[in-house]
């Protein structure tokens, strides 16, 4: 038999596995961008390169003449807005559709001409010998480098043509406007510097990346681990409750058919088979909800029957251990949207273990309605739990005492699946506890 896990959680499980493998691929430095997806990438900064240019132009008209100033805003934003656009789609993208190198040379060869213009900027403030000038050019040849070298530092070809004359006026500005002086030697190097730092920048930022990559991809790995087990456990619940129903039927027919020992020991048979069913249907709920196939059957009922339900199971539960269970209803409960199933569910496992957990003593269920969720409380006599288990009682295989194993059966599954039924029903469940002095749980559903 195979369980499937529905056309959702496939779905999703597919697109985790799709991006694990873009992540491992960034990490292995095996993934490039396309053509297209540089070109894409480019374009969305089109607006913000274009308006800060503008911006720029206009405060350097303090140290050019505005014609040149405004002029070359405006060159920049026809580049932006139309001819780089349309280079790319009549030379780049048609090449890249044959041979990915070739759509990137020619991606090259046009923004090497978009640099050229970009550059031409701080060539000429700096050229003015303007002390605002050289500010302006110092801040556009940072803020140009840091913008290559992030949009194109996936591709070397596009990085080198781009920087090329950026580097260029980086070297030659200072000494066309004030000498070969070792003052501009020393602007030089500033500006040459700025470069280098906005390439480390690009270089940290890519490292930041890969590490960012790193954690995602080691995350969606676990995931699709932890996917695979509650894939495998819902299996094999449904592979094993098949033989054990078969156990549970023939010890029933051994039990009505024999007496004396015969009969007492197909009634134990059946009664560990009826218990590892038990573990095995709260396995395979657990394994359901961390795939994400459960769904809540809800419909109008009245919540009193949920208790009424509850009242013919649980007296046999409180009998094992001589233990009394009183029921209270504070108000009227009234209708609700609820999944009767699972809301029973629930308060039978919290009666169940307060039953298990206690020895001549009581257990009581109080429920009560508030605007918007309704509250059940089951408080007992037993055992208690220590502050310490308290933070771990609703984690999976965790038990109410530290030698719990030994005194007392169970798998420490049920409160888990409380929990996350709960949560599932827009509520939550709590403890309150010490040893020695009984436990309560509360459990509230959204209504």
């Amino acid at each position: 038999m195979t369980i499937g896990l529905g056309e959702a959680p496939l779905r999703r499980r597919n697109d985790r596995e799709r991006t694990a493998s873009a992540l491992r691929a960034v990490l292995s430095g095996t993934l490039r961008l396309s053509v297209a997806d540089t070109i894409a990438t480019v374009r969305k900064g089109g607006v913000s390169r274009a308006g800060f240019g503008v911006v720029v132009a206009v405060i350097a008209t303090l140290v050019l003449p505005w014609q040149i100033a405004l002029g070359w805003a405006a060159a920049m934003c026809l580049w932006e807005a139309l001819a780089r656009n349309a280079l790319e789609d009549a030379l780049a993208t048609p090449a890249a559709r044959s041979s990915e190198a070739a759509g990137f040379r020619w991606l090259a060869l046009i923004n090497f001409a978009g640099g050229l213009g970009y550059t031409a900027f701080p060539a000429l403030v700096w050229s003015t010998g303007e002390p605002l000038g050289m500010v302006l050019a110092t801040a556009w040849v940072c803020g140009c480098a840091t913008h290559l070298f992030v949009y194109f530092s996936s591709n070397r070809l596009l990085m080198a043509v781009t920087a090329g004359p950026l580097l260029l006026v980086a070297l030659i500005s200072p000494f066309v406007s004030g000498g070969m002086t070792l003052l501009s030697a020393g602007a030089a190097a500033t500006l040459v510097t700025l470069v280098a730092a906005a390439m480390l920048f690009a270089y940290d930022r890519n490292l930041l990346l890969s590490i960012l990559a790193d954690q995602a991809a080691q995350r969606l790995t676990a995931e699709q681990a932890n996917a695979a087990k509650s894939q495998f456990l819902a299996t094999m619940s449904h592979e094993l409750r098949t033989p054990l129903n078969s156990v549970i039927g023939y010890a029933e027919l051994i039990e009505e058919d024999s007496q004396g020992a015969v009969a007492e020991d197909a009634r134990k048979i059946r009664g560990s088979a009826r218990q590892l069913l038990n573990v095995i249907d709260v396995i395979l709920d657990i394994s359901k909800l961390e795939s994400g196939t459960i769904e809540l059957q809800r419909e109008t009922s009245q919540v009193s029957a949920v208790l009424e339900h509850l009242r013919e199971a649980a007296p046999a539960m409180a009998a094992a251990n001589n233990n009394t269970i009183l029921f209270a209803e504070t108000g009227a409960l009234g209708d609700a949207e609820i999944d009767h199933a699972r809301l029973y569910q629930c308060l039978h496992q919290l009666v169940s273990n307060a039953c298990k957990f206690t020895r001549n003593g009581e257990i009581r269920l109080t429920a009560s309605r508030e605007p918007g969720r309704i509250t059940f409380v089951v408080s007992d006599t037993g055992i208690g739990v220590s502050e310490a288990l308290r933070e771990r009682i609703f984690e999976p295989f965790v038990q109410g005492e530290a030698d719990a194993a030994r005194r007392y059966e169970g798998a420490g599954l049920g409160l888990t699946l409380v929990q996350r039924l709960a949560r599932l029903m827009g509520g939550d469940v709590a403890c309150e506890s010490a040893p020695g002095k009984g436990s309560t749980f509360r459990l509230w559903i959204a209504a």
